[in-house]
């Protein structure tokens, strides 16, 4: 799977130009289903082709601007390492693909901005997490959705005991041995379990340095990859991995009460998906009605810190004013909005140079820091076709022109 971060999301939301084509499709894993991947990525280039061509472009022109495009078809390696979805992002003069854990559903827009919007799942914070799967032989780091889950390149991550401590690995994979030679079926061990007091000379009652430091550079990998990021964090191993691993911890969002418990080498990733959602999910249900309770509150209570204007909510966006947002899935709002003058103009369908402004509002809103939930239409607060808590009250609303 492709890193896909703030950094990545705001270089995206940033760039505009004359053409900006956004490609997102589901992906089959299956090796027999290979072949239907590039044939329906063929369809969508064919189908940004055409809109280009009803937007006035040349066709030597479009050839030239689909032609990295059109190559990657031919990528049997891309292919091959494929997860649940593609987004591509192409402009006349970048390339840009991601294999990442969202099942998307398909289509491809041309416009000035890139269409960022089914890249939600990845930024709002109802919905992603990272696994930390821990092993003697095998160290990942994956992220997740509530869709699926898959490794993510976190190079400064040790992928084994020897890669951590190369020389010294026995001694300390026999210490983990002995952490987990009594474990009971649960996978949790006799000794841990029922809380015995041990000899002093039981290695088992004492982490040697070289596991000290095994779990010390994993962290450090950890922190290098997820510096800036706010999503949980759920360590899949055996049980007795937890507590020495949250004693080398410095991630602020570690799930330190609960673990999926066992050899994560033993698990299918759908399992290990089922199983780590099981436990993020709680979390995001009690964060979000927490959300929710305080949106209602404000709005009720206190009109200055809360909105459900759209003409309102959109320059907070822009502006870095928004604490929380909510923004409905599978909906667009299509428009432009002038942060300069504070100008917004809404249409029914898209039109040229147009974009959709709750993608807009959604990644600027977390780009500035702000929270976002995206909600079933059904769940947005107060029926609201868009819905926001303020960090400060300010009357910056949009005016509408066209």
């Amino acid at each position: 799977m492709d890193t896909f971060d703030r950094a990545t999301l705001r270089a995206l939301a940033e760039h505009d130009g004359d053409v900006c084509i956004s490609l997102f499709m589901e992906t089959m894993r299956n090796e027999s289903d290979w072949s239907q991947n590039t044939i329906r990525y063929k369809n969508l280039l064919n189908e940004a082709r055409d809109t280009m061509r009803e937007q006035g472009h040349r066709d030597d022109e479009i050839d030239a601007i689909l032609e990295p495009a059109r190559a990657l078809a031919d990528d049997t390696t891309f292919w091959r390492q494929v997860t649940e979805g593609v987004a591509l992002f192409l402009t006349p003069d970048s390339i840009q693909s991601y294999r990442l854990p969202l099942q998307f559903n398909e289509m491809v827009t041309v416009s000035t901005h890139f269409h960022l919007k089914p890249l939600f799942p990845l930024i709002a914070s109802n919905n992603r997490f990272f696994v930390l799967t821990l092993s003697q032989n095998d160290v990942k780091l994956m992220q997740g959705t509530h869709q699926s889950i898959g490794a993510v390149d976190a190079r400064a991550v040790p992928s084994s005991l020897q890669d951590a401590s190369p020389g010294v690995e026995d001694d300390a994979e026999r210490e983990l041995q002995n952490r987990t030679a009594n474990r009971t079926p649960n996978g949790r061990t006799d000794q841990m379990y029922h809380g015995h007091p041990h000899d002093s000379d039981d290695n088992s009652r004492t982490v040697k340095p070289e596991l000290q430091q095994f779990f010390r550079s994993i962290d450090e990998g950890v922190m290098e990859h997820l510096a800036d990021e706010e999503a949980p964090l759920v360590v899949a191993g055996v049980s007795e991995y937890l507590p020495m691993y949250r004693e080398a911890n410095s991630y602020a969002h570690l799930v330190e009460d609960d673990v999926v418990a066992g050899n994560p080498e033993d698990l299918h990733p759908n399992e290990l998906h089922e199983k780590a959602w099981s436990i993020v999910a709680p979390i995001f249900e009690r964060t979000q009605q927490e959300a929710l309770d305080a949106f209602d509150q404000h709005y009720h209570q206190n009109g200055n810190l809360a909105s459900g204007d759209f003409h309102e909510i959109v320059p907070a966006c822009a502006y870095g004013r928004v604490d929380t947002l909510f923004v409905p899935v599978g909906e667009h709002r299509w428009g432009q909005f002038d942060p300069t003058s504070n100008t917004v103009e809404l249409h029914g369908d898209q039109e040229p140079g147009d974009y959709d402004l709750l993608n807009y509002a959604a990644v600027h809103a977390h780009l500035n820091g702000a929270t976002v939930y995206a909600l079933r239409p059904e769940n947005m607060p107060n029926g609201q076709f868009i819905a926001a808590t303020f960090r400060y009250p300010a009357d910056v609303t949009a005016t509408e022109e066209g």
